[in-house]
């Protein structure tokens, strides 16, 4: 009886306990017409984008190559495979378009430009939007592959200018395209291509049953942080130089806090069975982030599925903003990630390293979200210039918006706000031999809310190794003159800490 008062106090506390699958530690999906190495076609059929009237290098029309690769695309048979010639590149506008592929091979031997072309690049049906690069949708087994390194070049120099400077047409919103976008689709192989400079996500891929390996992502880095520097106002400025002074130590440039966001997302997965290797991504974002799907989710092959689930996530390098899952909204769908696992992974230079997040909101009309059963093992995170490790709100301030809800970018600087979601569950949260070496602030934050802490959440030889007497301490530290860096820790309802340095606020020692 005492047992039974115990537990039923604990469950008014911290709320009824969240069902899911375990982080997977074996791979979830093989394609099999890739697992010897080299792809194997599903069929005798070969077409040529050259014989759909495509012209490569620079006397190649870009509206022209477009409709030739939707030609070609277009004229595939399953079992068929659309070749793109070894050498060659091709200038395209965004629009190229593949939908119902049945057992079909796409090798892209050579290179796509997509030329920045703001009146004649095709805009979506609403019109407010320009249409992605390159898509494939409502597809099964599909092979994405090269006999080299297949390129696409977004150009996102210009769309970033226009962006920061609020002159994007047609409307000047975000009206940028996704560069390589797999929509409602089962059965990928991706592998072998090199995404650079795209001018927003570079890859987005919804679906069932997906294997991405051998991709890489290159975004200019110096050249967006010199963007967004010249874009921060006066009064950002004074902050940064005000914050400079009292830290005598300058250690987050100006461009870090103001509000525009150049959302170049790395590879950005949702759906169900994942297994991501062997990628290298350096960009301005986040560089992997597993987007959430939903309750009543049905795959183009109707699979049917209420979370983002089963990934695996392995030998990745990634310099951006964050190894992140979500955001993750609540809403009345419930949005939901869930059984995760990304192990092996090399953090050098990174902005944020391991980033999981829920967003803001007002929690009304039953609006709920799932972030559980996450498994975060053997990170290198070396010399990070903002939050090595961040589970809670996502901090953001979209454009010419008040922060509502959100969490500040500059948090906690100036007394501003980060509130967790109550109706956001996070529960199951396990890192695992995570080291981080030399970080410019503080480690990082655990952020529950009073009224949902957070559960089950277990740092397992997490361990801050720092040379330097000033950096790492601030905005959090042990209390004390000679104090290290610590975790803003609060509202957890069970934390274990075993073999960790340091221990975060209200974790227990095992």
């Amino acid at each position: 009886m005492e047992l039974l008062k115990h537990t039923l106090l604990a469950l008014c506390v911290l709320g009824s306990p969240v069902f899911g699958v375990p982080p997977p530690t074996s791979p979830p999906f093989r394609h099999w017409r890739g697992t010897s190495g080299a792809c194997v076609p599903a069929g005798p059929g070969v077409l040529s984008v050259l014989d759909f009237g495509a012209v490569a290098g620079e006397d190649g029309d870009a509206h022209g190559n477009k409709k030739a690769f939707n030609d070609a695309l277009g004229a595939m048979e399953p079992g068929d495979t659309l070749v793109v010639p070894d050498g060659e590149a091709f200038n395209v506008v965004g629009g190229i378009l593949a939908t119902g592929l049945r057992n079909n091979t796409l090798q892209f031997d050579g290179a796509l430009n997509f030329v920045v072309d703001f009146d004649n690049w095709p805009l979506t049906d609403d019109g407010k939007k320009y249409q992605d690069g390159f898509v494939v949708t409502e597809s099964i087994d599909v092979v994405f592959t090269s006999s080299t390194t297949a390129l696409f070049d977004g150009n996102g120099r210009v769309w970033w200018d226009k962006m920061i400077a609020g002159t994007l047409p047609p409307n000047r919103g975000d009206s940028r395209p996704k560069l390589f976008h797999f929509i409602h689709c089962a059965d990928v192989l991706i592998e072998r291509v090199k995404l650079v400079n795209s001018p927003s996500w570079n890859m987005v891929v919804d679906g069932v049953r997906v294997e991405i390996r051998n991709v890489e992502v290159e975004t200019d880095r110096d050249y967006q942080r010199e963007l967004k520097e010249k874009s921060v106002g006066g009064a950002a400025k004074d902050r940064v130089f005000e914050w400079v002074i009292d830290k005598a130590s300058g250690l987050i440039p100006a461009w870090l806090l103001q509000p525009e966001d150049l959302n170049t997302d790395g590879i950005d997965p949702s759906g169900v069975d994942f297994y991501i290797h062997d990628v290298k991504i350096h960009n301005d974002d986040d560089s992997i982030a597993v987007k959430p799907s939903q309750a009543g989710s049905v795959g183009v092959d109707g699979t049917m599925y209420d979370c983002s689930q089963n990934m695996l996530m392995e030998n990745m390098e990634l310099v951006g903003f964050g190894a992140s899952i979500g955001s993750v909204p609540p809403t009345v769908g419930r949005k939901c990630v869930d059984g995760i696992t990304m192990r092996n992974v090399d953090m050098p230079g990174t902005g944020k390293g391991i980033y999981v997040k829920s967003n803001g909101n007002d929690c009304l009309d039953g609006k709920t979200s799932q972030l559980t059963n996450l498994l975060f093992e053997n990170f290198t995170i070396s010399d990070p210039f903002w939050y090595a490790l961040w589970i809670g709100p996502q901090q953001q301030h979209e454009p010419n918006s008040d922060l509502g809800l959100d969490c500040a970018l500059a948090y906690p600087l100036h007394g501003s706000q980060c509130p967790t979601q109550g109706c956001s569950d996070f529960e199951n949260i396990t890192l695992k031999d995570v080291l981080i070496v030399n970080p410019k602030l503080s480690p990082g934050a655990i952020l529950g809310n009073e009224t949902n802490p957070m559960r089950n959440i277990v740092f397992d030889n997490v361990v801050v190794k720092q040379e330097s007497k000033i950096l790492g301490k601030w905005p959090w530290k042990e209390d004390g003159m000679r104090g290290i860096g610590t975790y803003k820790s609060e509202f957890v309802g069970s934390g274990i800490c075993k073999g960790c340095h340091p221990v975060p606020d209200g974790f227990v020692e095992e």
